[in-house]
């Protein structure tokens, strides 16, 4: 009787608990139902390394797509459709949007880093540290190499997105730019890489008034080891600007040419 007894206590306390649970659930979901958007409390979270976007442009973005969102329901907004908005700008690389219980709507905006800027026959572009392609912006310029010359792509003015796969070349020097975004000194020395063709690469330094030549995209750390080499043991002792051209075509060797 004792046994019986104690199930039967169980299961009242557990129905007890039920009941307990759908009615503060019913009450929290009213009460959310309730909360009103208060604010837009929108940030710019690497505005320190870029400044692509403002908070003033995603103001205006929401404004121009009559998206109402103070004095809206909180529970109403879709947050997803938001993100999907914002992340549909060519240089916002991710957006974040998702409520508090005080009734803001918090707006993070993460931007794309360039790592490398394009000036090609089919328009100006940026590459970013992900390989996505897109173009200039008109408020703000990253101050990246840049790579001048006969680039080939086959993607028109208008591109954003990955580097089409039959642009061989295009994948080379987006990986010879993450090379030089990896070592702080490159990153910080060349400023223009001049293509010629496929095969003949110059490059213009940021110190010193002379015309690298690489070669081809290949081997670069073999070759720009060479040059470093060359920088600590002949730079201070014959100058930067005594030479007009520096060679790395060759194996074991740098080829300088007087001015």
């Amino acid at each position: 009787m004792k046994r019986i007894l104690r199930k039967i206590l169980s299961l009242a306390v557990v129905a007890l608990l039920i009941v307990y649970l759908t009615f503060t659930s019913s009450f929290v979901d009213k009460k959310e139902q309730e909360v009103m958007c208060n604010a837009l409390r929108i940030s710019i979270c690497d505005s320190a390394v870029n400044r692509f976007v403002r908070v003033s442009d995603i103001r205006s973005l929401l404004d121009k797509e009559e998206r109402k969102l103070i004095n809206m329901p909180l529970y109403q907004i879709d947050t997803y459709d938001l993100e999907q908005l914002l992340n549909a700008r060519s240089v916002i690389k991710n957006a974040e949007v998702f409520p508090s219980i005080d009734g803001a709507l918090h707006i993070k905006v993460y931007q794309r880093r360039p790592i490398i800027r394009l000036q090609t026959r089919s328009g100006n572009f940026y590459i970013d540290e992900s390989g996505y392609i897109f173009p200039l912006s008109v408020i703000y310029t990253s101050y990246v190499p840049i790579a001048t010359g006969n680039i080939p792509m086959s993607a028109g003015s208008n591109h954003r997105g990955e580097i089409p796969e039959s642009d061989k070349f295009l994948q080379q020097l987006y990986e010879f730019a993450v090379f030089l975004q990896s070592h702080d000194f490159w990153q910080a020395q060349v400023l223009q890489i001049h293509v010629i063709n496929a095969r003949e690469v110059e490059l213009v330094p940021r110190i010193g008034n002379q015309i690298i030549k690489l070669g081809g995209l290949d081997n670069v750390d073999y070759k720009l080891e060479k040059l470093y080499a060359f920088y600590k043991k002949a730079m201070p002792v014959e100058g930067w600007n005594k030479y007009r051209i520096i060679d790395l075509r060759f194996s074991n060797q740098v080829v300088c040419t007087l001015k």
